[in-house]
């Protein structure tokens, strides 16, 4: 059991950085019936009653987060695989707008048998995405760069909540929505399934991507923050999760912690990753960062 967790560890990292913005899950959950579906048990069925564009609702998300200049969430992650479950805290935040927007991300594991560490910046200093993860039993670092990207995809937003969402369009098709109360919120759960093309790239998303054929996003109905994003897997009458993400305690501004938009390095030799990446912009098929 021991060493399955410290396996499971190094691969949780990995799945993080498949997956782009390795965030997490939180322990929130929904008391009006509308929210049922969102994890284990869900129903996979696709359904839009709202009768809603969804491609435009998302197109629109993505350019309202490119202009938004400041802000930080705390985060609650968790993952399950292999019959094991890993999770932990972290933060992130977000400054600049448009090119000029920057984001940065740490995560920490909470098992302090299978210590993880996961970090990734859009670095201030210039056009790099810069990602480090260590784990008890291994350890890596990639390199990004924008600049070269920009020339493949000008659309894509180059940080933040507005790249996320935008790199989830390209690999996902999301054609099911529905209204879900919590509390006093009003929300919009969005879910989608691989698309095609993504899904016959299975190079870019080592092991993860083949069980991960399905997405969530539950996006404030009013501002469109989606204040939990899931990847799963899909099956025919229902969707598991396995990475599940959610922002909390969101706040304005940029946090003060400056390791997130400024890293300091703890693992050497970045591997750049541009071209492998620039290659699934290109074919809307996701990345490895």
């Amino acid at each position: 059991m021991k060493d399955n967790r410290f396996k499971l560890t190094g691969l949780i990292a990995v799945a993080l950085l498949a997956v782009g913005v390795g965030l997490g899950y939180a322990a929130q959950h929904f008391h009006d019936s509308n929210a049922s579906g969102l994890g284990a048990g869900g129903s996979a069925a696709s359904e839009n009653r709202l009768g809603l564009d969804i491609d435009l609702l998302l197109s629109n998300v993505v350019a309202r987060w490119k202009q938004v200049d400041g802000l930080t969430a705390d985060i609650n992650w968790q993952v399950h695989l292999f019959d094991h479950t890993l999770q932990g805290v972290g933060e992130y935040t977000q400054s600049g707008r448009g090119s000029s927007q920057r984001h940065g991300i740490i995560l920490k594991g909470a098992d302090p048998a299978a210590p993880m560490f996961f970090q990734q910046a859009v670095l201030a200093s210039e056009s790099v995405v810069w990602t480090q993860w260590k784990t008890s039993v291994d350890e890596s670092a990639s390199m990004v760069r924008l600049n070269d990207l920009a020339q493949a995809n000008q659309e894509m937003p180059r940080a933040g909540i507005a790249h996320l969402i935008w790199r989830l369009q390209q690999s996902y098709a999301f054609t099911s929505i529905e209204h879900v109360v919590q509390g006093e919120r009003q929300l919009l759960l969005v879910r989608g399934t691989k698309k095609v093309d993504a899904q016959n790239n299975a190079e870019l998303l080592p092991f993860i991507y083949e069980q991960a054929n399905g997405a969530s996003l539950l996006l404030d109905a009013a501002s469109g923050f989606p204040h939990r994003i899931q990847w799963e897997s899909v099956g025919h009458k229902q969707r598991k999760p396995l990475v599940t993400i959610d922002l909390i305690h969101v706040r304005n501004g940029v946090s003060p912690n400056s390791d997130l938009l400024s890293p300091t390095t703890i693992v050497p030799d970045a591997i750049d990753q541009t071209e492998a990446y620039q290659m699934a912009v290109m074919s809307g098929a996701g990345g490895h960062y």
